[in-house]
């Protein structure tokens, strides 16, 4: 069987999969903000830390920290990026952010201007069936990223979160949103920080489309949970070039008591009707030549995703980019429920880690607004 799709790192080849066209911004504003600075990227192997890795180059950054735990996704990066740009100081630094005094110790060595956070576990059905790990890397790991930006005084400090994140049906979305949650009140204004929260990215390490690929050039079946399921999606340099923009953003204004972002992704797509486009652009008839078989919902999986919580509310910034105002932004996780719950997640303790977790999400998203910290210790 002779099939022909373009190349999948080539972001061409997933345009035509988005029932929309891409979102395009002035660049002139970007390259004046992130030329001459120094830029480091948590997950830099990852499929978004990479693109932004490579934006920033384009932009004129000045140097390039590029953090990952997988020594081969480091190679790998580096490799790319020496390739793309041989004249870019690049310092490519092994390390899991689940290390708190060497993480400290590198940005306090390599005195970033801007941080970027994509390092974490974003696989649904794996962290489904590993939560503790979860929480060590999305939810603590995040705390280490914070305290250490602190100590090196780092002036902008950006995560990259998920449409999981809200009204979590997952572990992974849960954490997610305590990780937002942690950035958006733990840094004050000399160090700050913002939130970026989008859907699936085409393409991506994990994406269903490198999936439905694989499955299809190996002829078939496709395989997909619902026929109902519906989701989010851009292009991988759709999605870095609007998260830098929101970073923008953020630091030209620091009056702004609000610093959560979602990004403009049209009307959510179904995945059944992606997976028979998919086999169309192969030049193949879906249930004919490739076969489609449901699998049915795997735990932590919904049918469809949102945006914005029920307790937020949007506001347009400019194209592609909104403004999230959630109401409950004062309240405050006890330091020791937090504390209590690493513990726990260190010793492996999966299912009270995962009532605790969801515990606290529940607490940010249903009480009222409130100065006083919520502790959430729960009975083990």
């Amino acid at each position: 069987m002779t099939l022909s799709l373009a190349d999948p790192n080539d972001s061409l080849s997933y345009k035509s999969l988005l029932h929309r066209p891409q979102v395009e911004l002035d660049k002139d504003g970007l390259r004046q903000f992130y030329a001459g600075k120094s830029i480091l990227i948590t997950g830099a192997g990852g499929s978004i830390g990479s693109e932004i890795a490579r934006q920033a180059l384009s932009l004129g950054a000045a140097r390039i920290v590029l953090i990952d735990h997988s020594e081969l996704a480091l190679y790998e990066i580096e490799k790319a990026l020496r390739y793309e740009f041989p004249d870019a100081p690049l310092s490519p630094i092994l390390c899991s952010i689940r290390r708190k005094s060497r993480l400290e110790a590198i940005f306090v060595e390599q005195k970033p201007d801007v941080i970027f956070h994509a390092a974490a576990l974003k696989h649904v059905p794996m962290v489904e069936l590993n939560p503790s790990e979860g929480v060590l890397t999305n939810v603590m790991g995040t705390q280490y990223v914070i305290d250490a930006a602190r100590a090196a005084n780092v002036k902008q400090l950006v995560l990259i979160s998920s449409d999981k994140a809200v009204a979590p049906a997952s572990i992974m979305g849960a954490t997610k949103r305590l990780a937002e949650h942690l950035i958006s009140t733990q840094l004050g204004s000399s160090n700050q920080a913002c939130v970026v929260r989008f859907g699936n990215v085409l393409g991506s390490t994990g994406s269903v489309v490198p999936l439905f690929r694989s499955q299809i050039e190996r002829g078939g079946p496709v395989t997909l949970t619902d026929p109902k399921v519906e989701r989010f999606f851009m292009t991988i340099a759709e999605a870095v070039q609007l998260v830098m923009t929101a970073a923008l953003h953020n630091a030209s204004h620091p009056e702004e008591e609000s610093n959560l972002y979602i990004l403009e992704m049209g009307s959510p797509i179904r995945i059944y009707d992606l997976a028979k486009r998919m086999i169309r652009l192969y030049g193949l008839t879906p249930d004919k030549d490739i076969k489609i078989v449901l699998t049915g919902l795997r735990d932590g999986e919904k049918i469809t995703e949102a945006l914005i919580d029920d307790n937020e509310v949007r506001a347009s910034l400019r194209p592609g980019i909104f403004k999230v105002v959630n109401q409950n932004m004062r309240l405050k996780l006890s330091p020791t429920a937090l504390a209590e719950l690493y513990l726990l997640a260190e010793r492996g303790e999966d299912e009270v880690v995962k009532a605790r977790v969801f515990a606290f999400v529940n607490s940010l998203r249903d009480q009222p607004d409130s100065e006083t910290p919520v502790p959430l210790l729960i009975p083990a």
